[in-house]
């Protein structure tokens, strides 16, 4: 199960709307969850304490569900990194750091019934501009390199990002470009092995495209006030190593 943009706050009806997912989802007893990012909204804009509150928030909220939840980390989980914040890289919780200690790696990985999940993180911090960009940074571009040398060829992988390695927007807007270089470069550490599904968040639109035998997936999104088309999640069957994936709307 894929469930990207949470945006989970303290608000009454953005918990409802969620609790209705966690309920639809237990019944439907997937082997694991996988996050797509921006569990919460936002710490980017708010002090450590602030950002304390939000992530206890997500974290009693992902209890409800019934089976393992694996996490992505998005824009919205980087701790005091805009100006309006009031904290800076002096705060020992600022940007990724928060994130890092309470839960896991920004990027890591996993493997599942023969599967290999890479989880990455798409957020650079501009520090300097109190802004973000999007992008995987060379720590983590060497650290596939390192991973993929002790991952067989033929085993099938599986990229979770929050920012989308193919624009969803590209689609529909011209001037929307379609492949960063910096998406390029990721894709192309793959190349030699066995890429078979791209997760991907943060638009919340809904995208399912297959080139040369590869899933490029955009989720949509279950947060509160997303339209209609677009309010849901992904729900990824495999059997005979074979991948089956459906899209999941708001309405059963």
């Amino acid at each position: 199960m894929f469930l990207p943009d949470l945006h989970l706050q303290p608000d009454s009806s953005v918990l409802t709307n969620f609790k209705n997912y966690t309920l639809r989802i237990n019944e439907l007893h997937p082997d694991f969850i996988l996050t797509g990012g921006d569990m919460i909204y936002t710490a980017k804009s708010v002090d450590d304490k602030k950002a304390k509150v939000l992530f206890d928030l997500m974290d009693k909220e992902l209890k409800l569900f019934k089976m393992p939840v694996y996490l992505t980390m998005g824009n919205h989980e980087n701790v005091g990194i805009t100006k309006e914040s009031g904290i800076d890289k002096s705060n020992p919780m600022w940007g990724k750091q928060m994130y890092e200690k309470r839960y896991t790696s920004r990027y890591y990985s996993f493997s599942f019934e023969g599967w290999k999940f890479f989880i990455l993180d798409g957020i650079k911090i501009l520090e300097k501009e109190k802004n973000y960009t999007q992008g995987v940074d060379s720590l983590q571009t060497n650290w596939i390199r390192d991973e993929l040398l002790v991952t067989d060829k033929g085993m099938p992988i599986v990229i979770s990002i929050h920012t989308p390695l193919i624009n969803p927007n590209a689609m529909s807007n011209s001037k929307s470009q379609a492949l960063s270089e910096n998406s390029e470069a990721v894709l192309n550490l793959f190349k030699e092995h066995n890429l078979r599904v791209v997760l991907q968040g943060h638009n919340h639109i809904y995208m399912n495209l297959l080139i040369n035998g590869i899933h490029y997936i955009s989720g949509g999104s279950t947060a509160f006030g997303t339209d209609r088309i677009n309010d849901g999640f992904i729900l990824i069957n495999i059997k005979n190593n074979t991948e089956k994936i459906k899209f999941l709307t708001s309405s059963k």
